[in-house]
């Protein structure tokens, strides 16, 4: 008996009106996969649009910012008596002294510190409607070295709800206390009487001013920082600043050690 091989026939395909549509079905699947090209371009070109939208900020424009603060608020700390024409002559003539060179940039960068943390922002509020953050800061290590420790203490700061009168009084304390104990902070009229907030608060200020030692060592801050100061002791020099006096406030004499207020600062021990 003869074995024949079984006929092979072709799969059914469907019709519409009687046509074949195979060959419409391999073109539906070409444009599918065209398609699914395209999407993915798309996707890749929002990607690096996204990416371009992100301005990443150069290290001159946070300098220009830091530097302009500095000014100033050392224009502030002359009117308000924190600094004389004394400390701008020492400053000028050692070419580093620590009540300018160290506390004054602290100062700047505690106050961006409590505007960030009010205004609840993800980054570092620097100037209106500019915000620094680890995506958008300057590529240079040595600010991807500050911008994430800042943005720690800004959240430290944010936690801790500081009143009005504890802001105000925290910006004093940071130019004319050492800040090394919580003892530093007795007779100075700080609201809060809780030991572990103030030693919070030093820690924060200690590691602003270690921060900013670090960055005295850059070429740039040096030189920079230098002309500022000439620019803050002709500002002293045209306010009649002298030893007792900064701006038309008069600073209390040494044996006034009462509470910080508003107009009167008690000469401390500055380091």
């Amino acid at each position: 008996m003869l074995v024949t091989a079984r006929p092979c026939y072709r799969t059914k395909t469907e019709t519409v009106h009687g046509k074949r549509i195979l060959g419409e079905s391999k073109n539906v699947d070409l444009k599918s996969k065209r398609s699914s090209s395209l999407g993915s371009k798309l996707v890749s070109e929002q990607s690096r649009t996204l990416k371009k939208a992100i301005t990443l900020y150069k290290p001159v424009q946070v300098w220009e910012w830091l530097f302009k603060s500095c000014e100033v608020n050392g224009r502030i700390l002359l009117r308000d008596g924190l600094i004389d024409v004394k400390d701008v002559e020492e400053c000028l003539v050692k070419g580093n002294s620590k009540k300018l060179y160290i506390k004054l940039p602290a100062w700047t960068v505690l106050q961006c510190l409590l505007a960030s943390a009010k205004s609840n922002s993800s980054g570092l509020v620097i100037t209106d409607g500019v915000e620094l953050t680890e995506l958008n800061s300057p590529r240079d290590k040595v600010f991807v070295w500050l911008v994430g420790p800042l943005l720690i203490m800004k959240e430290q700061i944010k936690n801790l709800k500081l009143t009005e009168d504890e802001e105000f009084c925290l910006r004093k304390l940071v130019m004319v206390c050492k800040n090394e104990r919580t003892e530093d902070w007795d007779n100075t009229g700080f609201p809060s009487s809780d030991t572990v907030r103030k030693a919070q608060l030093q820690a924060i200020i200690r590691r602003l001013q270690g921060m900013v030692a670090s960055m005295s060592r850059i070429p740039t801050f040096r030189r920079r920082f230098m002309n500022l100061v000439k620019v803050l002791y002709i500002e002293a020099l045209e306010m009649g600043a002298s030893g007792n006096r900064a701006g038309g406030i008069l600073k209390p004499n040494s044996d006034q050690t009462g509470n910080l207020d508003r107009t009167e600062t008690p000469d401390m021990d500055v380091v």
